[in-house]
């Protein structure tokens, strides 16, 4: 999201968002590594996509390697 967008949005627009992303990291958290990288191969929406490289990225993984995993499949 831009800068603009962030200062021009109404504060619950922007925090829907975070707030989806959170959740999606919650339900990530008990799922294997090969699990999410799987679901990141197959996810089309940024805000899922977005909470599953949070929680590969706690794990270890590069924030380069996750973003050219979920390029190269679609």
């Amino acid at each position: 999201m831009s800068i603009w967008q962030k200062l021009f949005l109404p504060k619950n627009i922007f925090n829907s968002g975070k707030n989806s992303i959170a959740c999606v990291e919650n339900d990530c958290a008990c799922k294997s590594n090969e699990q999410l990288l799987e679901a990141l191969q197959n996810t089309n929406d940024d805000g899922t996509a977005t909470g599953i490289k949070r929680v590969l990225m706690s794990r270890g993984f590069s924030k380069r390697e996750l973003n050219t995993l979920q390029h190269t499949i679609h």
